[in-house]
């Protein structure tokens, strides 16, 4: 839709910042949203996302209501539902938080339409009953923009990384550690190591060492390093990872659905077209955790645990 008025108070600038994160934390961050909802292959076809009960105006208003509408050729609800419950998990894993603000457009016919437009910022912070937006330096120089851009928080929805899994400051000081831990590879700096000119010193040990502190590290969310074989650790515990590193992306997953279905009730109501969101077919966390009894048992079957990894 071609807007010619708009209620937009946030400024659309979105710029790649340099990120100085090593290839483990990376990896973490990749492995933790990517692959949360099947978005395509024969998962897929198990997935039904509908709107309870039918309403056919909301069905309108929400293809151009989600920023998946931004990501996706197709326009069908299921696309539509898991694009965005994968961009949300996404802005999550990066930073803690994700918030969209309401807007309102109106084309040159007169048609309106609504849209949840992510704000973008340098920092964006929550003070009392406003979002503050804090730009890049970038944006500022080409926009021109001198202060911050307050838009009050009634317009606007906030999701951060939910407290189930330690909440927006305990994941942001996990990240914080985890590169800390990362910035000391012997591997990585070993011209800079003083330790190499030691009499006595292995290289090979010492990376060893900082391997297991990365795994002790990342246990918090049993992420498996993308490790298929190792010598650190047995098969049995790299698959018991494996299913546990499912665990917290399912939690992260169910707790993002929450959230949207929050969103569209309160959209919905507010447009005089209540609904609500269902969707079905996701694997659970009760199959997961059945799969990790049995893991344990001894009683898994491979097949089956490839089914939910």
């Amino acid at each position: 839709m071609m807007s010619s008025e708009t209620d937009r108070i946030s400024i659309p600038y979105y710029t790649n910042t340099y990120d100085d994160r090593g290839a483990d934390l990376s990896m973490f961050i990749q492995d933790f949203y990517q692959d949360m909802v099947p978005v395509h292959g024969s998962d897929y076809e198990f997935i039904h996302c509908e709107l309870e009960p039918e309403n056919v105006k909301f069905n309108e208003i929400i293809h151009e209501l989600f920023p998946s509408n931004d990501y996706t050729y197709k326009k069908n609800l299921n696309d539509i539902v898991l694009t965005t419950l994968q961009l949300v998990a996404q802005y999550l894993v990066y930073s803690g938080r994700l918030v969209f603000e309401l807007v309102t457009r109106k084309d040159i016919d007169g048609r309106i339409d609504y849209k949840l437009e992510i704000v973008h910022g340098e920092e964006v912070k929550i003070v009392g009953d406003k979002i503050i937006q804090v730009m890049h330096r970038d944006a500022v120089e080409q926009l021109g923009i001198s202060e911050p851009i307050v838009v009050p928080a009634e317009k606007c929805f906030v999701i951060e990384f939910p407290k189930s899994l330690g909440g927006r400051e305990g994941y942001l000081k996990y990240l914080e550690d985890f590169k800390k831990i990362e910035d000391q590879n012997p591997m990585m700096n070993y011209f800079k190591n003083p330790l190499v000119e030691q009499v006595g010193y292995v290289l090979k040990e010492h990376q060893r060492l900082f391997e297991l502190e990365l795994w002790r590290k990342s246990k918090v969310f049993n992420w498996h390093h993308r490790e298929s074989r190792s010598d650190l650790f047995s098969r049995y515990y790299q698959i018991y990872r494996r299913l546990q590193f499912r665990k917290s992306k399912i939690i992260l997953r169910d707790y993002i659905i929450v959230q949207l279905t929050e969103i569209v009730d309160n959209i919905s109501t507010k447009l005089g077209c209540k609904t609500e969101l269902k969707i079905e077919g996701l694997i659970s966390l009760e199959r997961i955790d059945e799969e990790l009894r049995k893991w344990k048992a001894g009683e898994s079957v491979h097949g089956k645990i490839n089914e939910v990894l």
